[in-house]
Protein backbone atom coordinates (compact mmCIF):
# COMPACT_ATOMS: atom_id res chain seq x y z
CA UNK A 1 0.00 0.00 0.00
CA UNK A 2 1.66 3.35 -1.03
CA UNK A 3 1.96 5.90 2.08
CA UNK A 4 0.12 9.24 0.98
CA UNK A 5 2.35 11.69 1.81
CA UNK A 6 -0.63 14.18 1.99
CA UNK A 7 -2.18 11.76 5.17
CA UNK A 8 -2.01 13.26 8.53
CA UNK A 9 -1.20 10.28 10.27
CA UNK A 10 2.09 9.74 7.79
CA UNK A 11 3.32 13.34 9.22
CA UNK A 12 2.34 12.50 12.37
CA UNK A 13 4.81 9.43 12.28
CA UNK A 14 7.06 11.18 10.16
CA UNK A 15 7.26 14.00 13.37
CA UNK A 16 7.51 11.53 16.11
CA UNK A 17 9.69 8.68 14.65
CA UNK A 18 12.04 10.11 12.09
CA UNK A 19 12.85 14.17 12.16
CA UNK A 20 15.81 15.07 13.17
CA UNK A 21 16.18 11.31 14.42
CA UNK A 22 16.60 8.51 11.96
CA UNK A 23 16.71 7.93 8.59
CA UNK A 24 13.78 7.05 5.97
CA UNK A 25 12.46 5.32 2.88
CA UNK A 26 9.47 5.05 1.84
CA UNK A 27 9.00 3.24 -1.04
CA UNK A 28 6.78 3.89 -4.14
CA UNK A 29 4.87 7.16 -2.09
CA UNK A 30 1.54 8.59 -3.88
CA UNK A 31 2.03 12.99 -3.54
CA UNK A 32 2.11 15.71 -6.39
CA UNK A 33 5.66 15.74 -5.25
CA UNK A 34 5.57 12.62 -7.94
CA UNK A 35 4.71 14.66 -10.65
CA UNK A 36 8.36 16.23 -10.74
CA UNK A 37 9.78 13.76 -12.55
CA UNK A 38 12.68 13.74 -14.99
CA UNK A 39 10.75 16.20 -18.21
CA UNK A 40 9.81 18.76 -15.54
CA UNK A 41 13.52 18.83 -13.79
CA UNK A 42 15.03 18.92 -17.22
CA UNK A 43 12.80 22.36 -17.92
CA UNK A 44 14.01 23.97 -14.85
CA UNK A 45 17.26 22.52 -15.48
CA UNK A 46 17.72 24.68 -18.96
CA UNK A 47 15.81 27.30 -18.23
CA UNK A 48 18.51 28.11 -15.11
CA UNK A 49 20.91 27.16 -17.41
CA UNK A 50 19.85 29.79 -19.82
CA UNK A 51 19.74 32.07 -17.12
CA UNK A 52 23.15 31.59 -16.50
CA UNK A 53 24.34 31.95 -20.00
CA UNK A 54 22.46 35.34 -20.37
CA UNK A 55 24.14 36.79 -16.90
CA UNK A 56 27.41 35.22 -18.07
CA UNK A 57 27.28 33.68 -14.33
CA UNK A 58 27.20 30.10 -13.05
CA UNK A 59 26.50 30.62 -9.17
CA UNK A 60 23.77 28.06 -8.16
CA UNK A 61 25.57 25.12 -10.25
CA UNK A 62 28.42 23.01 -9.46
CA UNK A 63 30.52 20.96 -12.41
CA UNK A 64 32.79 17.95 -11.10
CA UNK A 65 35.02 15.46 -13.59
CA UNK A 66 36.60 13.03 -12.58
CA UNK A 67 35.88 14.49 -8.76
CA UNK A 68 37.69 18.05 -9.37
CA UNK A 69 35.50 20.93 -9.28
CA UNK A 70 35.47 22.81 -12.63
CA UNK A 71 36.42 26.56 -13.08
CA UNK A 72 32.85 28.40 -13.79
CA UNK A 73 33.72 29.50 -17.17
CA UNK A 74 34.26 25.64 -17.89
CA UNK A 75 31.07 24.92 -16.47
CA UNK A 76 29.39 27.97 -18.89
CA UNK A 77 30.12 25.64 -21.77
CA UNK A 78 29.18 22.45 -20.24
CA UNK A 79 25.20 23.58 -19.13
CA UNK A 80 22.17 21.58 -21.01
CA UNK A 81 20.41 22.80 -24.15
CA UNK A 82 17.25 22.82 -25.13
CA UNK A 83 18.15 21.06 -27.85
CA UNK A 84 19.22 18.22 -26.09
CA UNK A 85 15.68 17.42 -25.36
CA UNK A 86 15.66 15.50 -21.91
CA UNK A 87 18.27 14.40 -19.35
CA UNK A 88 19.50 11.10 -20.86
CA UNK A 89 20.79 13.08 -24.31
CA UNK A 90 22.30 15.46 -22.07
CA UNK A 91 24.06 12.75 -20.23
CA UNK A 92 25.14 11.27 -23.50
CA UNK A 93 26.64 14.25 -24.32
CA UNK A 94 28.39 14.83 -20.82
CA UNK A 95 29.71 10.92 -20.94
CA UNK A 96 31.59 11.27 -24.25
CA UNK A 97 33.55 14.18 -22.71
CA UNK A 98 34.09 13.21 -19.03
CA UNK A 99 34.40 9.13 -17.70
CA UNK A 100 32.86 10.50 -14.65
CA UNK A 101 31.11 13.66 -13.70
CA UNK A 102 28.38 15.03 -11.41
CA UNK A 103 26.19 18.07 -12.09
CA UNK A 104 24.91 19.84 -9.29
CA UNK A 105 22.21 22.68 -8.93
CA UNK A 106 20.89 24.29 -6.11
CA UNK A 107 19.01 26.94 -7.57
CA UNK A 108 16.02 25.24 -9.39
CA UNK A 109 13.74 27.37 -6.85
CA UNK A 110 14.14 30.30 -9.07
CA UNK A 111 12.78 28.81 -12.64
CA UNK A 112 10.02 26.11 -10.67
CA UNK A 113 7.21 28.31 -10.59
CA UNK A 114 5.24 26.07 -12.29
CA UNK A 115 5.80 23.38 -9.33
CA UNK A 116 5.65 25.94 -6.78
CA UNK A 117 1.77 24.91 -5.66
CA UNK A 118 3.03 20.98 -5.24
CA UNK A 119 6.01 22.34 -3.01
CA UNK A 120 4.38 24.68 -0.96
CA UNK A 121 1.73 22.03 0.03
CA UNK A 122 4.94 19.70 1.13
CA UNK A 123 6.36 22.37 3.23
CA UNK A 124 3.05 23.39 5.17
CA UNK A 125 2.82 19.75 6.13
CA UNK A 126 6.26 19.29 7.09
CA UNK A 127 6.03 22.95 8.89
CA UNK A 128 2.80 22.28 10.92
CA UNK A 129 3.98 18.76 12.27
CA UNK A 130 7.96 19.52 12.97
CA UNK A 131 8.06 23.50 13.19
CA UNK A 132 9.21 26.71 10.34
CA UNK A 133 12.86 26.45 9.58
CA UNK A 134 14.67 29.77 11.28
CA UNK A 135 16.58 29.75 7.62
CA UNK A 136 14.92 28.12 4.14
CA UNK A 137 13.85 25.30 2.11
CA UNK A 138 16.17 24.93 -0.94
CA UNK A 139 15.47 22.34 -3.70
CA UNK A 140 18.70 20.39 -4.74
CA UNK A 141 19.78 18.70 -7.77
CA UNK A 142 22.31 15.90 -8.52
CA UNK A 143 22.86 13.90 -11.43
CA UNK A 144 25.99 12.55 -13.37
CA UNK A 145 27.59 8.74 -13.49
CA UNK A 146 29.62 9.92 -10.16
CA UNK A 147 30.64 6.60 -8.80
CA UNK A 148 30.73 8.53 -5.28
CA UNK A 149 29.74 12.01 -4.02
CA UNK A 150 32.70 13.86 -5.21
CA UNK A 151 33.04 15.97 -2.15
CA UNK A 152 33.43 12.56 -0.26
CA UNK A 153 31.47 11.84 3.25
CA UNK A 154 29.64 14.90 4.85
CA UNK A 155 27.30 16.22 7.05
CA UNK A 156 24.88 19.14 6.05
CA UNK A 157 22.90 21.59 8.54
CA UNK A 158 19.56 20.49 6.62
CA UNK A 159 17.43 18.18 6.85
CA UNK A 160 16.95 16.14 3.21
CA UNK A 161 14.29 14.09 1.44
CA UNK A 162 15.52 13.10 -1.51
CA UNK A 163 13.52 11.98 -4.75
CA UNK A 164 15.49 9.89 -7.67
CA UNK A 165 13.76 10.48 -11.05
CA UNK A 166 16.51 8.44 -13.53
CA UNK A 167 18.02 5.46 -11.69
CA UNK A 168 18.67 3.38 -9.04
CA UNK A 169 20.42 5.75 -6.04
CA UNK A 170 22.10 4.30 -2.89
CA UNK A 171 22.53 6.55 -0.04
CA UNK A 172 25.13 5.64 2.95
CA UNK A 173 24.72 7.18 6.56
CA UNK A 174 26.41 7.38 9.46
CA UNK A 175 25.12 8.49 13.00
CA UNK A 176 26.35 11.67 14.60
CA UNK A 177 28.16 10.18 17.29
CA UNK A 178 30.25 8.19 15.20
CA UNK A 179 31.06 10.69 12.64
CA UNK A 180 32.49 12.85 16.15
CA UNK A 181 34.82 10.08 16.81
CA UNK A 182 36.35 9.12 13.91
CA UNK A 183 37.09 12.67 11.91
CA UNK A 184 38.84 10.44 9.23
CA UNK A 185 35.35 9.99 8.03
CA UNK A 186 35.10 13.47 7.00
CA UNK A 187 35.11 14.23 3.47
CA UNK A 188 36.46 11.13 2.88
CA UNK A 189 36.21 8.68 -0.30
CA UNK A 190 37.79 5.84 1.19
CA UNK A 191 36.18 4.64 3.76
CA UNK A 192 35.93 0.75 3.74
CA UNK A 193 36.93 0.53 7.35
CA UNK A 194 33.58 2.71 8.50
CA UNK A 195 31.27 0.44 6.46
CA UNK A 196 30.15 -1.78 8.56
CA UNK A 197 29.07 0.95 10.92
CA UNK A 198 26.69 2.37 8.39
CA UNK A 199 22.99 2.20 7.30
CA UNK A 200 22.09 1.83 3.33
CA UNK A 201 19.03 3.51 1.38
CA UNK A 202 18.09 2.34 -2.01
CA UNK A 203 15.68 4.26 -3.94
CA UNK A 204 14.54 4.44 -7.37
CA UNK A 205 12.20 6.48 -9.37
CA UNK A 206 8.71 6.73 -7.10
CA UNK A 207 10.44 6.54 -3.63
CA UNK A 208 11.61 8.96 -1.02
CA UNK A 209 14.38 8.93 1.47
CA UNK A 210 14.96 11.19 4.14
CA UNK A 211 17.95 11.63 6.45
CA UNK A 212 18.49 14.23 9.83
CA UNK A 213 20.50 16.78 9.61
CA UNK A 214 23.04 15.39 11.34
CA UNK A 215 23.89 12.54 9.83
CA UNK A 216 27.14 12.00 7.66
CA UNK A 217 26.20 10.77 4.04
CA UNK A 218 27.57 9.90 0.89
CA UNK A 219 25.65 8.96 -2.15
CA UNK A 220 27.32 5.83 -4.28
CA UNK A 221 26.43 4.67 -7.73
CA UNK A 222 27.65 1.77 -10.25
CA UNK A 223 28.49 4.42 -12.38
CA UNK A 224 24.98 4.45 -14.61
CA UNK A 225 23.27 7.82 -15.24
CA UNK A 226 21.60 8.57 -12.32
CA UNK A 227 19.38 12.05 -11.35
CA UNK A 228 18.05 13.06 -8.25
CA UNK A 229 16.42 16.08 -7.15
CA UNK A 230 15.94 16.77 -3.21
CA UNK A 231 14.61 19.18 -0.36
CA UNK A 232 17.17 20.36 1.91
CA UNK A 233 15.27 22.09 4.90
CA UNK A 234 18.03 23.74 6.72
CA UNK A 235 17.95 23.74 10.76
CA UNK A 236 21.67 24.97 11.23
CA UNK A 237 20.48 28.78 12.67
CA UNK A 238 18.99 29.25 16.69
CA UNK A 239 16.41 31.15 17.43
CA UNK A 240 19.04 33.07 19.57
CA UNK A 241 20.78 33.71 16.39
CA UNK A 242 18.05 34.44 14.06
CA UNK A 243 16.59 36.86 17.15
CA UNK A 244 20.40 38.95 17.16
CA UNK A 245 19.58 39.31 13.28
CA UNK A 246 16.45 40.48 13.83
CA UNK A 247 17.61 43.26 16.51
CA UNK A 248 20.47 44.44 14.89
CA UNK A 249 18.66 47.01 12.36
CA UNK A 250 16.68 48.59 15.33
CA UNK A 251 19.79 49.00 17.34
CA UNK A 252 21.63 50.57 14.56
CA UNK A 253 19.11 53.52 14.29
CA UNK A 254 19.16 53.78 18.11
CA UNK A 255 22.46 53.55 18.95
CA UNK A 256 23.05 56.62 16.29
CA UNK A 257 26.72 57.82 15.87
CA UNK A 258 28.17 56.41 19.01
CA UNK A 259 27.10 52.97 18.26
CA UNK A 260 30.15 53.29 15.30
CA UNK A 261 32.96 54.23 17.23
CA UNK A 262 35.86 52.61 17.34
CA UNK A 263 37.76 54.02 20.22
CA UNK A 264 36.45 55.45 23.17
CA UNK A 265 37.55 57.17 26.73
CA UNK A 266 38.59 54.27 29.29
CA UNK A 267 38.45 53.76 32.78
CA UNK A 268 41.42 53.20 35.18
CA UNK A 269 41.77 50.90 38.25
CA UNK A 270 42.57 52.71 41.17
CA UNK A 271 45.58 51.87 43.28
CA UNK A 272 43.35 48.36 44.63
CA UNK A 273 43.36 47.28 40.78
CA UNK A 274 39.45 48.24 41.20
CA UNK A 275 37.79 49.31 38.19
CA UNK A 276 35.33 51.44 39.36
CA UNK A 277 32.85 51.58 36.50
CA UNK A 278 31.93 51.01 32.78
CA UNK A 279 33.25 53.90 29.83
CA UNK A 280 30.83 56.25 29.54
CA UNK A 281 30.22 55.07 26.01
CA UNK A 282 29.16 51.68 27.71
CA UNK A 283 27.10 53.79 30.10
CA UNK A 284 25.35 55.14 27.23
CA UNK A 285 24.69 51.81 25.64
CA UNK A 286 22.83 50.81 28.97
CA UNK A 287 20.55 54.32 29.16
CA UNK A 288 19.99 53.08 25.14
CA UNK A 289 18.61 49.58 25.57
CA UNK A 290 16.77 50.66 28.74
CA UNK A 291 14.80 52.76 26.56
CA UNK A 292 13.45 50.74 24.05
CA UNK A 293 10.28 49.88 24.29
CA UNK A 294 8.18 46.97 23.96
CA UNK A 295 6.65 47.82 20.49
CA UNK A 296 10.21 48.51 19.15
CA UNK A 297 10.92 45.15 19.92
CA UNK A 298 7.77 43.80 18.47
CA UNK A 299 7.91 45.48 15.55
CA UNK A 300 11.74 44.75 14.59
CA UNK A 301 10.88 40.91 15.56
CA UNK A 302 7.39 41.26 13.16
CA UNK A 303 9.95 42.58 10.09
CA UNK A 304 11.79 40.10 10.61
CA UNK A 305 8.88 37.40 10.68
CA UNK A 306 7.17 38.37 7.79
CA UNK A 307 9.50 38.03 5.48
CA UNK A 308 10.20 34.77 6.89
CA UNK A 309 6.81 33.51 7.07
CA UNK A 310 5.57 35.24 3.18
CA UNK A 311 8.90 33.59 1.81
CA UNK A 312 6.81 29.96 2.82
CA UNK A 313 10.48 28.81 4.16
CA UNK A 314 11.38 29.13 0.34
CA UNK A 315 15.02 30.23 0.25
CA UNK A 316 14.51 31.67 -3.30
CA UNK A 317 11.70 33.05 -5.02
CA UNK A 318 10.52 32.60 -8.40
CA UNK A 319 11.86 34.50 -11.16
CA UNK A 320 10.60 37.47 -12.63
CA UNK A 321 11.59 37.74 -15.74
CA UNK A 322 9.76 40.76 -16.92
CA UNK A 323 8.86 43.40 -14.26
CA UNK A 324 5.25 45.49 -14.49
CA UNK A 325 5.03 49.29 -14.29
CA UNK A 326 2.28 50.14 -12.16
CA UNK A 327 -0.38 52.72 -12.78
CA UNK A 328 -3.68 53.68 -11.65
CA UNK A 329 -5.68 52.03 -13.81
CA UNK A 330 -4.03 48.58 -13.59
CA UNK A 331 -5.83 45.34 -13.15
CA UNK A 332 -4.42 43.27 -10.21
CA UNK A 333 -4.95 39.69 -9.29
CA UNK A 334 -2.98 37.23 -7.41
CA UNK A 335 -3.52 33.94 -9.20
CA UNK A 336 -1.99 31.62 -7.21
CA UNK A 337 -2.39 30.65 -3.42
CA UNK A 338 0.01 32.92 -1.69
CA UNK A 339 -1.45 35.75 -0.08
CA UNK A 340 0.08 39.43 0.35
CA UNK A 341 0.62 39.27 4.23
CA UNK A 342 -0.09 42.38 6.45
CA UNK A 343 0.41 43.97 9.61
CA UNK A 344 0.78 47.43 11.71
CA UNK A 345 3.74 48.22 13.46
CA UNK A 346 3.21 49.38 17.00
CA UNK A 347 5.60 51.70 17.41
CA UNK A 348 5.19 53.47 14.38
CA UNK A 349 2.32 54.95 12.31
CA UNK A 350 3.25 51.94 9.11
CA UNK A 351 2.07 49.07 8.01
CA UNK A 352 3.99 46.29 6.35
CA UNK A 353 3.25 44.32 3.68
CA UNK A 354 4.89 41.31 2.02
CA UNK A 355 5.28 38.68 -0.51
CA UNK A 356 7.39 35.68 -1.56
CA UNK A 357 10.00 37.13 0.93
CA UNK A 358 9.82 41.22 -0.19
CA UNK A 359 9.01 43.57 2.36
CA UNK A 360 7.05 46.96 1.79
CA UNK A 361 6.76 49.91 4.17
CA UNK A 362 3.88 52.15 3.90
CA UNK A 363 1.48 54.52 5.41
CA UNK A 364 -1.06 53.54 7.67
CA UNK A 365 -3.65 53.44 4.37
CA UNK A 366 -7.09 51.93 4.86
CA UNK A 367 -7.12 52.31 1.14
CA UNK A 368 -4.51 50.01 0.43
CA UNK A 369 -5.29 47.78 3.25
CA UNK A 370 -8.99 47.60 1.67
CA UNK A 371 -6.92 46.75 -1.85
CA UNK A 372 -4.76 44.16 -0.11
CA UNK A 373 -7.80 42.57 1.61
CA UNK A 374 -10.02 42.09 -1.68
CA UNK A 375 -6.83 41.36 -3.68
CA UNK A 376 -6.28 38.16 -1.31
CA UNK A 377 -9.86 37.07 -1.57
CA UNK A 378 -8.39 36.24 -5.44
CA UNK A 379 -10.65 39.30 -6.92
CA UNK A 380 -9.35 41.23 -9.77
CA UNK A 381 -9.35 45.06 -9.08
CA UNK A 382 -8.40 48.17 -10.23
CA UNK A 383 -6.22 50.26 -9.00
CA UNK A 384 -8.37 53.60 -8.97
CA UNK A 385 -11.07 52.21 -7.32
CA UNK A 386 -9.58 51.91 -4.34
CA UNK A 387 -6.29 54.05 -3.97
CA UNK A 388 -7.88 57.74 -3.74
CA UNK A 389 -6.89 61.44 -1.54
CA UNK A 390 -2.93 63.12 -2.01
CA UNK A 391 -1.41 60.26 -0.93
CA UNK A 392 -2.43 57.91 -3.35
CA UNK A 393 1.37 57.82 -5.25
CA UNK A 394 2.86 56.68 -2.18
CA UNK A 395 0.46 53.96 -1.95
CA UNK A 396 1.03 52.65 -5.87
CA UNK A 397 4.82 53.03 -4.97
CA UNK A 398 4.36 50.42 -2.35
CA UNK A 399 2.35 48.32 -4.56
CA UNK A 400 5.27 48.88 -7.08
CA UNK A 401 7.74 46.49 -4.66
CA UNK A 402 4.86 43.87 -4.32
CA UNK A 403 4.34 43.74 -8.21
CA UNK A 404 8.01 43.69 -8.44
CA UNK A 405 8.19 40.43 -6.00
CA UNK A 406 5.48 38.80 -8.68
CA UNK A 407 2.69 39.32 -6.59
CA UNK A 408 0.27 39.92 -9.75
CA UNK A 409 0.12 38.13 -12.88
Amino acid sequence: MKKNLNSKDFWINFARMSWEKKPLLVKDFASPLREIGEDQIFSMLVSFSNQCRKTNCADGIKFYASGQRLHEDEVLQLLPLKSDRNLKNYHKRMAEMFADYCLVCDELLQVSQPNREKLKSFNEKLFSHVGFPNRFVEIGLYLGNYRKTPFGVHVDGCGVFSFPIVGRKVFRLWAPEFGKKNPALDRSHEYAQFKKFSKTLTAQPGDMTYWPSTAWHIAESSGSFSATWSLGVWVDLTHQQKLETSLKPLLKTKFGSFGAQTTFEHSVTDISGNLRQLPKIYLNSILTLKRLSANELHDACMRSWIVLSSAGGFKTPPLIEKKRLLTFHSQLQIEDSDKIQWCRLKSEAKSLYAFRGTLAEGRLSPELLKLIKTLNLKKTCKVNEFLKGAAKKQDLQTLQILCDAGAFG
